[in-house]
């Protein structure tokens, strides 16, 4: 009668431990809620998976990391994006970038207000100008038709960042 309730006992210990371990693995396969560069929340179609410096983040948009390589000067690699037409990953050197449309979807207010509730208009967004990422050209250039935006890919808009020298201070 021991034996089986010392055996019993293993089991649910074994089960515990491996549902555990599981679901740790599941979790940690799952990407952030939040950009882990700007701390924005990542809207589904929006995920953008990069290197930064040789280590693996998830961020908001694509935009995000080529602001982060223009201000700092850090190295910078956009790896894979999300179409925002279908919210499947694709890898980002397959995609068809809208540049500049009027949606905005990680972007903060534009009129804030200080703490003597003073409005102030935003200047700088690090997600502005908006980029969107397509595995389609004809679907970039229908939500161009209709959002406006001008179409771009990753080799322009990775020249245009190294081409920039960080800013002081």
């Amino acid at each position: 009668m021991k034996a089986r309730m010392i055996f019993a006992a293993a089991v649910v210990v074994a089960l515990v431990v491996g549902a555990a371990i599981g679901g740790w693995y599941v979790l940690r396969g799952q990407p952030p809620a939040f950009c882990e560069i700007s701390g924005r929340p990542i809207h589904a179609n929006m995920l953008t998976r990069v290197r930064v410096n040789g280590e693996i983040l998830y961020t908001c948009c694509a935009r995000c990391p080529l602001t982060l390589a223009a201000q700092d000067g850090q190295k910078v690699q956009i790896l894979q994006v999300t179409d925002f037409a279908t919210g499947k990953r694709l890898e980002a050197g397959d995609a068809f970038f809208v540049e500049g449309s009027r949606v905005h979807m990680c972007s903060g207010p534009r009129v804030k207000r200080d703490e003597a509730r003073t409005p102030m208009v935003e200047l700088f967004d690090r997600c502005e100008p908006s980029l969107l990422a397509f595995a389609q050209e004809q679907e970039a250039r229908d939500f161009i038709a209709q959002n406006g935006g001008t179409l771009r890919r990753l080799p322009d808009l990775m020249q245009e960042v190294t081409s920039r020298k960080p800013s002081a201070g």
